[in-house]
Formats: C-alpha cells, structure tokens, sequence
C-alpha cells in the first residue's frame, strides 16, 4: 500500500472506533462518524484538468467533503478553501498553499467537533442486476406405439449367430 507523508493529519481520530481510514480515489479517505469527512491525496506535478491549467497541484492536497450549500460559510470562514477543479461539490486545501498546516489544523477542529457543513453521507451502491436466466421447457413428446417400436428395435443390437 502506497505511504502517505501527511497521514498525521487523520491522528486525531485513529483512536476512536467510529473512525474509518481506506483508499479512495488513489488517497486515503477518512470516514468519521458514518460521514465521509476528508480525502488525502499525494500525487505531485499535474497542474492541469481538461486543458485549464491552476496555479495548485490537483491531486495534492486535502479535499473537504462537504455539500454545495455550506460552501459559503466555509469559504467566509477560510478564504484559502477553493473548489476542487474535478469535484467541484467539494472543497479543496493544497498542499502548495503556505501554511496549510496550521490551515488543516483548523479544518481537523471542524471534523473533531462535529460541524454539520462538513462531511457528506456516503451512496448506497447500486446493486447489480442480475439477468433473469431462460429456462427452457422440455415439452414431452406423446409416444405411440407404433414410434416406440421403432425406437425399441433400433435400440437392439442384431446378435450374430454362427
């Protein structure tokens, strides 16, 4: 499994037993509370998505789960939260921005206490649908007596006899 330098930002939670930690999107996704809540991701140098270049790494950094409706109040609250450029519906912290530690710190203090704007409840997977095999029905052939005869004596073998 790949190693993540910045997997000291999820201590806060490692201890607690509603706290879940798996591999997503190529990073580490923290589950808090039954919420998807945060998503790390480590991949240096792409600059670029869909031909529009940014002035950030987009796929290094930290994304903050979080619905539309809170953005606002959460990009009022800290100004140097942008939109995710390929999951605009959450919010982004790069790792190129200065001082986003102390600026991920703050956001660990909103998954920590439990802030309703962060955090979005995970889809129930489609469940696959299984094709509903034909079965073919074996129709019984009325037998005659006159068919059964046949199928009788082509059943034996003529026995020679010397």
């Amino acid at each position: 499994m790949k190693q993540f330098e910045n997997r000291w930002i999820f201590e806060f939670v490692e201890e607690k037993p509603d706290a879940i930690i798996k591999s997503m999107f190529g990073g580490l996704a923290l589950y808090y509370q039954g919420q998807l809540k945060m998503l790390l991701s480590e991949n240096v140098g792409d600059y670029s998505y869909r031909g529009k270049e940014y002035d950030f790494e987009v796929w290094n950094g930290v994304l903050i789960a979080t619905d539309r409706i809170h953005h606002e109040s959460l990009q009022k609250q800290f100004p140097f939260l942008v939109n995710h450029p390929v999951l605009p519906k959450w919010l982004y912290l790069p790792f190129t921005f200065e001082g986003w530690e102390e600026r991920i710190e703050m956001i660990t203090c909103l998954v920590r206490s439990s802030d309703p704007r962060v955090g979005v409840w995970p889809q129930e997977k489609a469940r696959k649908k299984t094709k509903k095999r034909t079965v073919k029905k074996v129709v019984k052939k009325k037998v005659t007596k006159k068919v059964a005869k046949k199928v009788v004596s082509r059943s034996k073998k003529p026995v020679k006899r010397r």
